[in-house]
């Protein structure tokens, strides 16, 4: 049915791939999009192969991605014009894999604001430097000129990585790109003009000769548009709802279809589970827990959803530290497959619905219903009917009830509605509840069908689905999703091995490769653009009056990020922020920009000063790239420093040197071929118990340098072949820096936690007689940089006996 006064949807290539308001059509064929969200950014290249595996044993015809701008082009260019430097060989490996090697299709996401709790929210922090100075409002995401100069920028380079890989450019029965979405839950972000901006993106994917469908998340302005271009954007759902507001799903998809009723409805985002957050709790605590997955998945295709993609399916790590401001370095998101690669009781559910979608999904995506009346229902029963074109009834069955199950015989009354939920909410990336106003659902044309009797056995929270075939009689059906067949765990497992002494040495910051700067400017003019330490050093001759005057030392910063001072050897007094040290403290101050004259770092160093020549030494603390309000369009690096007579403004600018990498990291300290000379060895605690989570549970102790490198050596035993065992690193320390893993960076160690055992990949470690080389490099925080004992352990619970 086409929605009056709605222009009609245009295929460019309708052989290939269209869609209705039932679903998606391939080389002629009804779909039904069952996908799985994997990040190819957040997983080594070399596990890629184990984890569509995984995913398409589960049944899954799609894999969907993100594709973050700042990961692709790391360079600053001149001008939204220039060529750009971009590396997208990785974006090619995958889908190549994705599509040739596993048969899926593939759903591409490039933002360019992709939130993801990702670094930027997927934009470059360089851009920041282009952002116009009459802009007082938000400017990235906004209909600002010069902004969307810059998108075309990007979608110019992506889209023509993703030209050759739609399906429209593949052989008959190949798989390709099937849909490309553009912006990303706009709805959450307030500005003027939204249109203006969608109509450029859109008009870019046509530009680089993109004719796949095009959609859209949470965008009001695609979903009711009569514009005759971005009526041609069809708009999507997102579902991260409460523990036992599963209904909500069906409610909203019936809302979706009724505002588009010449689309799909499909779920964008289909809760998978939930990321975790510096000072916070792990995603492995939240509430979403596996029967909540079966019945938001159950729930959405009540509703008439013919496209699920559930995110995350597969979350990973935030190695290098590409994670948002705030975020762990674990991305594990209590998902199906887990960070490490383990098959969680998610994993299994998401099996038995795409068993269920194998063997139903065709006749689902064209199937009519919805929720309906239950007569003689407990309150915590919910329920509804779909039927197929050629007779087959789906009975839908729900137990909100998260304690108690419910057995007992109800009656479905087809095309009759049942109550429905007055308040409905979806939850944003804050964790907050987001009112949503869905359309009244109407009455169904199944009402014409006689009522059904179910006797129904539900656990709590659980969700099943009673299958009547085409022609037979009530009681003759089935329940469906089937039960799965869980792995079996090994009985024994290698032990753990407690680290009894490690090496360490302090930074050598002498042996910086330090450039002069004739002014301070931003690290991104000094080709960093992503998230490592970086060094300051000024060296100031100072008469006597002055270094017993200026005992203040001050510090401009382009962003909220913490740095760390030795004036001639000692550590500096901070006087501000008191509390630097736990990172949760970057959410201040979200919604105000910093100020040329504001200063954001501030010591105390009385007494540190002496007549004549003096050295202060600047450790930068890149705290990440916030994915949201103002941090988002911020530079990184010091703006303007010196010393001061006063506490509030600044009296003496300093002449400042800078090395883009600590000197550690200069002279291969973190690589496993590097022989250490001249390093302590300490002696940790092997009695004490090491928590295997939590906050504020880091050593206490006092500073006594700016950073500070360790080093650990261990073997692991040579691995059996029909055993799959994951490893990790569980690390009670202080000090906030970055780990490696024979020479590759598996992320940031934050000392306020909660995270306190770190993914080992196992394709980065090595079993049998080669040794294996973990290096921690640590700014030292208030409590020092003390590492007080580690483990390296199997993940017990999560090994698996392989065929």
């Amino acid at each position: 049915m086409q929605a009056k006064g709605v222009p009609v949807k245009h295929f460019t290539h309708p052989e290939r791939i269209r869609y209705d308001g039932s679903c998606m059509t391939i080389d002629g064929t009804d779909v039904f999009i069952y996908s799985a969200a994997f990040h190819y950014f957040r997983c080594p290249e070399e596990l890629w192969r184990d984890r569509f595996k995984k995913i398409k044993e589960a049944g899954f015809n799609t894999v969907e991605t993100y594709v973050p701008w700042n990961w692709h082009e790391r360079k600053m260019p001149l001008s939204p014009e220039s060529p750009g430097e971009f590396d997208f060989s990785d974006l090619r490996r995958w889908l190549d894999m994705a599509q040739n090697e596993f048969d899926f299709y593939t759903i591409v996401r490039p933002g360019p604001f992709i939130c993801a709790e990702y670094s930027g929210g997927g934009y470059p922090v360089w851009l920041a430097k282009y952002r116009p100075e009459s802009i007082n409002d938000f400017w990235l995401r906004s209909a600002d000129y010069q902004h969307i100069r810059w998108c075309k920028h990007w979608y110019d380079a992506v889209c023509k990585e993703f030209e050759e890989e739609q399906i429209t450019r593949k052989a008959k029965g190949e798989k390709g790109i099937i849909l490309i979405q553009i912006e990303n839950e706009y709805n959450h972000h307030d500005c003027e003009n939204k249109e203006e901006l969608l109509k450029a993106l859109y008009q870019s994917v046509r530009n680089s000769k993109i004719d796949i469908p095009v959609f859209t998340c949470l965008t009001q302005e695609c979903r009711y548009s009569k514009d005759p271009e971005l009526s041609q954007v069809f708009d999507s759902d997102n579902y991260y709802v409460g523990l036992s507001s599963a209904p909500d799903c069906a409610y909203r998809m019936l809302s979706l279809k009724q505002a588009q009723p010449d689309a799909p409805g499909f779920v964008t985002e289909l809760q998978g589970g939930w990321f975790s957050l510096v000072t916070g709790r792990l995603s492995d605590e939240h509430y979403s827990d596996a029967r909540h997955f079966r019945a938001l998945g159950l729930m959405s295709i009540l509703g008439g959803a013919s496209g699920l993609n559930y995110y995350m399916y597969f979350g990973g790590s935030h190695f290098d530290g590409w994670g948002a401001r705030g975020m762990t370095t674990s991305y594990d998101y209590n998902a199906a497959i887990r960070e490490n690669g383990a098959t969680s009781d998610k994993y299994f559910e998401s099996k038995a619905l795409g068993e269920f979608l194998q063997k139903y999904g065709t006749l689902l995506a064209r199937s009519e219903g919805g929720p309906c009346m239950l007569e003689n229902a407990p309150k915590n029963l919910f329920g509804g009917m779909r039927v197929a074109k050629d007779g087959t009834r789906f009975i839908f069955l729900h137990n909100t009830d998260s304690k108690q199950p419910l057995r007992g015989k109800v009656k479905v009354v087809p095309g009759k509605l049942g109550r429905q939920s007055e308040l409905m909410y979806n939850i944003n990336q804050h964790g907050e509840k987001v009112k949503i106003n869905a359309v009244k659902s109407e009455e169904s044309r199944l009402q014409e069908m006689k009522p059904i009797d179910v006797v129904y056995d539900l656990p709590a929270l659980g969700t099943k689905v009673w299958v009547i075939p085409a022609g037979a009689s009530d009681e003759k059906g089935s329940w469906w999703p089937k039960p799965q067949v869980h792995p079996k765990r090994p009985s024994r497992f290698p032990q753990s091995i407690r680290v009894a002494s490690v090496w360490r040495k302090e930074d050598a910051f002498a042996e910086a490769d330090w450039k002069s700067l004739s002014q301070l400017v931003s690290l991104s003019d000094l080709d960093v653009n992503d998230f490592r330490y970086t060094l300051y050093r000024a060296q100031v001759h100072l008469n006597a009056q002055q270094a017993v005057d200026e005992h203040f030392l001050l510090f401009n910063m382009y962003t909220r990020d913490i740095v760390s001072v030795q004036v001639n050897g000692k550590p500096a007094k901070r006087l501000f922020p008191d509390k630097a040290d736990a990172q949760s403290w970057t959410t201040r101050d979200c919604f105000s920009r910093i100020r040329h004259d504001e200063y954001d770092n501030r010591f105390d160093v009385s007494g540190l000063l002496c007549e004549g020549d003096n050295e202060i030494i600047v450790v930068y603390e890149n705290l990440g790239h916030a994915h949201g309000y103002f941090p988002m369009e911020e530079l990184t690096g010091i703006r303007q420093a010196g010393l001061s007579l006063t506490e509030s403004a600044l009296t003496h600018p300093l002449q400042w040197e800078c090395a883009t990498d600590m000197a550690g990291i200069t002279a291969g300290w973190y690589l496993p071929e590097y022989v250490p000379e001249d390093w302590t060895k300490v002696f940790l605690d092997t009695q004490c118990s090491i928590p295997e989570r939590g906050n504020g549970v880091q050593p206490k102790g006092t500073p006594d340098g700016l950073f500070t490198w360790y080093r650990i050596e261990f073997e692991l035993p040579r691995q059996q072949s029909n055993v799959w065992i994951p490893w990790l690193a569980r690390i009670n320390a202080s000090g906030n820096g970055y780990m490696w893993l024979n020479g590759h960076n598996i992320g940031r160690h934050w000392e306020a936690g909660p995270q306190r055992e770190y993914y080992l990949p196992e394709c980065w470690l090595n079993f049998g007689s080669r040794k294996n080389v973990l290096v921690l490099g640590l700014r030292q925080t208030g409590n020092g940089a003390i590492l007080k004992a580690m483990q390296i352990a199997p993940y017990a619970n999560d090994a698996e006996i392989r065929k």
